[in-house]
């Protein structure tokens, strides 16, 4: 097992004890003191720090936090964008989009850590839970190993061009899954609420691919694309949001996945074959196309490419050739 797998068992074992009449709140409120000025977090996983891609927390599990500064900057108010309700109706009904969380810069008592932290924090108290987080850590988890492959290809590419200088690169801020021991807050940070610490210092996030409608950096564009290349038109990566540093490189802050539909055998057998707005034979469900979300997004966020897409991808086509007809790895024996 993985600590992120054992960490999963631990948070199912804590939801039965719930169902019979236990709250996990119940286990931490003997050492909790409201009236006290002390924020206490304890460090639950940290597998994402394992990740290639990853820029680690340097967090240890079981390791105890005492935040000695917790503040709103403006500058982290993009971080929210995701959740406003003219946002939330054009992405999938599910907890990764529609979850709404609030996000504050802290500072933590470590001396060897002055740089700060986001901590991020569901709004709704039932989705402050170690599964829920579970969740938006495997989105970093996946987003950091396509950071590792985009970083090895777009070095070994530099080479070949007889570039030698320093190669901008992409990382992902490890999400760190903590649970409030102590706190002098409540009612926004209550005991027993599950949490994230990002290991991001920056007082500002930027959205570098959200709607469409941000700037075009290329870095960012071309990790996009070859993110969506990689996994066959299967994943496209969403909410690419962070900071681009003195160097060029860009460190990513809860980025999302959009992941295509799951087409059952049943679907298939009812279905009809149309062609796409691609050109190309789709399937008919019962309730009308099977259209994989994924590839919906794809030209939307991506208008056009970078140089290094041309690269790997040179006729933008690879994204919607590589999985089935019907949005399956397989050969279904539909054809145009």
């Amino acid at each position: 097992w993985t600590s992120l797998d054992f960490w999963r068992s631990t948070a199912t074992m804590g939801a039965a004890l719930s169902h019979c009449g236990f709250r996990t709140e119940h286990f931490s409120l003997g050492v909790a003191d409201v009236d006290s000025e002390e924020l206490i977090l304890e460090v639950l996983s940290t597998a994402a720090d394992q990740s290639q891609g990853a820029r680690p927390s340097r967090l240890k599990e079981a390791q105890m936090l005492q935040v000695v500064s917790l503040k709103s900057p403006p500058g982290l108010e993009p971080l929210g964008f995701r959740y406003r309700d003219e946002v939330r109706s054009l992405w999938p009904d599910e907890y990764r989009f529609q979850a709404s969380k609030r996000a504050w810069q802290v500072h933590v008592a470590q001396p060897d850590r002055p740089e700060g932290f986001v901590l991020q924090m569901a709004s709704r108290r039932e989705e402050r839970t170690a599964d829920a987080v579970a969740l938006d850590m495997e989105d970093s988890l996946k987003v950091s190993s396509y950071a590792h492959r985009f970083n090895l290809y777009s070095r070994e590419h530099a080479r070949e061009a007889g570039f030698v200088d320093h190669i901008p690169k992409i990382e992902v801020a490890a999400p760190v899954a903590c649970r409030v021991v102590k706190t002098y807050l409540p009612a926004l940070l209550p005991v027993g609420a599950v949490c994230m610490l990002f290991p991001y210092a920056d007082k500002e996030v930027k959205k570098f691919v959200f709607d469409g409608t941000e700037d075009f950096l290329e870095l960012s564009q071309a990790f996009f694309h070859h993110a969506a290349f990689s996994s066959g038109g299967k994943e496209v990566l969403c909410d690419l949001q962070g900071v681009e540093e003195e160097d060029g490189s860009l460190l990513l802050i809860d980025p999302c996945i959009l992941r295509g539909n799951k087409v059952t055998l049943g679907n298939l057998m009812k279905g009809a074959v149309r062609e796409d707005n691609y050109g190309e034979a789709a399937c008919l469900g019962p309730l009308g196309p099977v259209v994989s979300p994924a590839l919906q997004k794809f030209d939307v966020l991506h208008p056009k490419c970078a140089p290094l897409c041309k690269a790997f991808d040179p006729h933008r086509s690879s994204v919607k050739s590589k999985v089935g007809v019907c949005g399956l790895d397989i050969s279904c024996g539909l054809a145009k």
